[in-house]
């Protein structure tokens, strides 16, 4: 459904200041031809990433490009107690294996290496280091180690993507070349979109989703 830039615009606007959890006043909406461009600033990094989450729920938005910083309000943190902080997230965090991940902080940003077995256990460390008081970014390097592959894993993907209804209606071609899937065609939604990326990266074994899905609207 193609909308009109300035009441593109206005949804956006509105959708970001009914979210309870999101102090919007600092935010910037832009639109042109679909593609919404956020800029300005948000008090902290999980803010960040939830403006373009409801960004992308809003009908007619094709594309989100995130340019919002994360601007604290209040007294700086020091990096070691940023550092100290997300230490204990990420011990405390069940679902990431204890000592696989490392942490560096410099000037409020983190940076995540090593290795972990699943996608899932990557994501819950961003996540979980993104809550941290004082982050203002986070750079993901954690690895996947390799785990089998089914030789049918691009079947298993598409038969796992018919199953959702968010995808009903959307054109999606699932190739593989080794642990790498490929993802081509397109939905009709930012949250569809996002629904078949999550969803290919739940099959074991899949080290690297290359999406090249476009929003049809």
């Amino acid at each position: 459904m193609h909308k009109p830039d300035h009441l593109l615009e206005f949804e956006v606007r509105e959708e970001l200041g009914s979210d309870p959890k999101l102090d919007n006043s600092r935010i910037v909406v832009k639109a042109e031809d679909g593609v919404i461009t956020l800029s300005g600033a948000v008090e902290s990094f999980p803010d960040l990433a939830r403006a373009a989450r409801d960004t992308g729920n809003v009908t007619g938005v094709k594309t989100v490009d995130n340019r919002l910083l994360v601007g604290l309000i209040g007294a700086v943190i020091a990096d070691h107690g940023i550092s100290a902080g997300c230490a204990a997230a990420l011990q405390a965090d069940r679902f990431v294996p204890p000592g696989a991940v490392n942490v560096e902080v410099t000037d409020g940003w983190v940076t995540l290496t090593g290795k972990v077995h699943k996608h899932h256990e990557r994501q819950a460390a961003h996540y979980a280091v993104g809550r941290v008081p004082g982050v203002r970014g986070v750079d993901n390097q954690v690895t996947l180690t390799d785990e089998p592959i089914a030789a049918d894993v691009a079947e298993r993907i598409e038969k796992a993507l018919a199953r959702k209804a968010i995808l009903a209606g959307s054109q999606i071609k699932v190739s593989s070349t080794g642990h790498t899937v490929y993802l081509d065609g397109s939905t009709g939604s930012c949250g569809a979109l996002a629904e078949a990326v999550d969803t290919a990266w739940s099959v074991p074994g899949v080290n690297e989703v290359v999406n090249r899905l476009v929003v049809d609207v």
